[in-house]
């Protein structure tokens, strides 16, 4: 991967990966090292990243949509804003953004930010977006 015009479909190949919850293509996209700050973990490395989403995966399905798309011209980073679907599956009353009960569904827009190095995250930085009352997202 190289310049702008290749990011976006090896982002797009890797959100895919990560909804269908193919855990070797999407962890093949992390440095061994990768720094995560997420809203429901601060990680390091690709394995506790992996650790973490096969943990969520057993209470929920989680889908990630693409809204909004920014690539560095130099192909370093990635800035996205991102709708994430919630869905679950059991009961998780200790989940680390707030319990769910099977069923429940949970939505919400987040800003990501991505560096890349050698054709993997290096780190991802999320953040929540709440709109005003009143408002839509």
């Amino acid at each position: 991967m190289s310049g702008r015009s290749s990011l976006r479909p090896w982002f797009e190949a890797y959100l895919a990966a990560f909804n269908r919850a193919d855990f070797p293509a999407f962890g093949a996209c992390y440095a061994d090292e990768v720094i995560f700050h997420g809203q429901a973990a601060q990680l390091v490395g690709r394995d506790a990243v992996l650790d973490f989403y096969h943990k969520v995966r057993t209470y929920l399905d989680e889908r990630v949509d693409l809204l909004t798309f920014v690539g560095a011209p130099d192909g370093k980073r990635i800035a996205a804003e991102l709708r994430t679907t919630l869905v679950a599956r059991q009961d998780w009353p200790d989940m680390p953004t707030g319990p769910m009960r099977a069923g429940d569904e949970r939505q919400s827009v987040n800003f990501a930010f991505y560096e890349i190095a050698e054709g993997v995250f290096t780190r991802i930085r999320t953040a929540r977006f709440s709109p005003q009352a009143g408002t839509r997202a």
